[in-house]
């Protein structure tokens, strides 16, 4: 965090302070046109590969994850925690880059497909409704598209494996 305090004087604010080990934290920086984006780091930010560092063209100086990295992390996180806010991230990143679907899929395939049809399916409308309250600028209905579709996904998945 001090990096980037260092070289954006003025303009990081942090908006979630360091976790317990003192890694992880989120803030916004405010770039040249006045525009504001929001810098997440990740406590696991050095087990990066340099191959999935990418330069950020809307904050030059900053690496930031590549966006095939950044949609694996995010299909990981649908099977390791519950926040709907990665349903939804996934679906912009797949709305916007269409291209990418195939990645996603076998991105999908690589997880414990028990888990994660657990998880989906515990992300009920309205828990769903609840969990992205915070969020004023994130449709629900986008989240549970998601769900749909990532369990649509895992569905055909099961029934194109040869039965033994």
């Amino acid at each position: 965090m001090s990096e980037i305090q260092h070289a954006f004087p003025g303009q990081f604010e942090v908006i979630q302070a360091p976790d317990e080990f003192g890694a992880s934290f989120r803030g916004l920086l405010m770039l040249p046109g006045g525009d504001r984006i929001t810098v997440e780091v990740m406590s696991n930010y050095e087990d990066v590969l340099e191959d999935d560092l990418v330069p950020s063209t809307t904050a030059p100086g900053i690496l930031r994850v590549s966006l095939s990295r950044y949609l694996a992390d995010k299909i990981q996180c649908v099977a390791e925690r519950a926040e709907a806010r990665d349903l939804v991230d996934i679906l912009a990143v797949l709305n916007r880059h269409p291209e990418m679907e195939t990645l996603a899929r076998r991105l999908l395939l690589e997880q414990d497909a028990l888990l994660l049809a657990e998880r989906l399916l515990s992300w009920t409308d309205t828990r769903i409704m609840a969990d992205l309250a915070a969020y004023v600028d994130v449709s629900p209905e986008d989240a549970k598209i998601t769900r749909d579709m990532l369990l649509n996904w895992l569905k055909s998945a099961s029934l194109e494996e040869p039965q033994s």
